[in-house]
C-alpha cells in the first residue's frame, strides 16, 4: 500500500511541480489583476525656498492619500517611493499656505508610467500645508558649558569649565538667532565627581535654530579639594 502512495506521489515529479508553479502563477495573476483601494503614506518635502529666507515650524512628513487601481500597480507604486514636492520658490515672509489636492499627488507624486494605471481618490491627511517664512540671520556667539549637579564632598569646580570650540556659527529665523547672545551646551552632570571630567557633548540649540559648524563641543570640567592652592572658593555649580 505504502509503495502505491510513494508512486503516486513521487511519480513525475518534475511535472507535478511545473503544474504546481503554473497553477500559483495563475492565481497571482487573477488575484493581482483585480481593482483595489488602498491608503498610501507619500512623505514630503519642501523645495525651492530662497537662501535669505527660512521656514519656522515642521513640514508633515508625509501625506495619506487613498489610491485606487490594480493591485499589481499598487504594489509597483510601493516599490517606486513617490514624494511629494512642496514648491516654496515664491515664498515670501509671513505665512505660506498651500493645498494638498488629488490632482497634485497624481501629477507631482506619482510617476508618469502609473498616473495612467493608478487613480488618486481621496487626499485624507493633511489636506493643507502651513509654514511660517521668516528673514534667514547668521551669528557667531560663545559657548559655554551648562554644568549640574555637586561634586564629591570636599571638592569644588577649580576654574570655569574649558569649552572647544569656543564659538560657534548659527543660523535661524533672524527673531529667534538676533535673541540669542550665548549658546549653551546640554548639560553636564558632576554628581560625586572628583577628577578632571572631559567629555563631548551636543549644543543645546532653539527649535529651528541650526548650528553650521561642529556638532558637539569638547567640555573640560576641573575639580579640586576645597581650600587647596589650586583651588578658588568660586564654586560655579549650576
Amino acid at each position: 500500500m505504502w509503495e502505491r502512495v510513494r508512486t503516486i506521489l513521487f511519480e513525475n515529479m518534475g511535472l507535478k511541480v511545473a503544474s504546481l508553479l503554473l497553477a500559483l502563477l495563475l492565481y497571482a495573476h487573477v488575484v493581482t489583476d483585480q481593482e483595489r483601494e488602498s491608503v498610501v503614506q507619500i512623505p514630503i518635502a519642501a523645495v525651492g525656498l530662497a537662501d535669505t529666507l527660512t521656514s519656522v515650524g515642521e513640514l508633515p512628513p508625509r501625506v495619506a492619500v487613498k489610491v485606487r487601481g490594480k493591485w499589481k500597480d499598487l504594489i509597483r507604486l510601493g516599490l517606486t517611493r513617490p514624494f511629494l514636492s512642496i514648491d516654496l520658490a515664491t515664498a515670501k515672509p509671513g505665512t505660506f499656505r498651500t493645498s494638498i489636492t488629488a490632482d497634485d499627488i497624481s501629477r507631482r507624486a506619482i510617476p508618469p508610467e502609473l498616473a495612467r494605471l493608478v487613480s488618486v481618490t481621496e487626499v485624507l491627511d493633511p489636506r493643507s500645508v502651513d509654514l511660517a517664512i521668516e528673514p534667514k540671520a547668521t551669528r557667531t556667539l560663545p559657548v559655554r558649558a551648562r554644568i549640574v549637579g555637586i561634586p564629591a564632598s570636599g571638592y569644588i569646580l577649580d576654574q570655569d569649565p574649558d569649552v572647544q570650540p569656543e564659538s560657534v556659527t548659527v543660523m535661524g529665523p533672524a527673531r529667534l538667532v538676533q535673541g540669542i547672545d550665548t549658546v549653551y551646551t546640554v548639560a553636564v552632570d558632576i554628581t560625586g565627581e572628583r577628577e578632571k571630567i572631559q567629555r563631548q557633548v551636543a549644543l543645546a540649540l532653539p527649535a529651528n535654530v541650526a548650528n553650521l559648524e561642529t556638532r558637539r563641543c569638547v567640555v573640560t570640567i576641573r575639580l579640586a579639594r576645597a581650600g587647596s592652592d589650586s583651588a578658588s572658593d568660586r564654586s560655579r555649580v549650576r
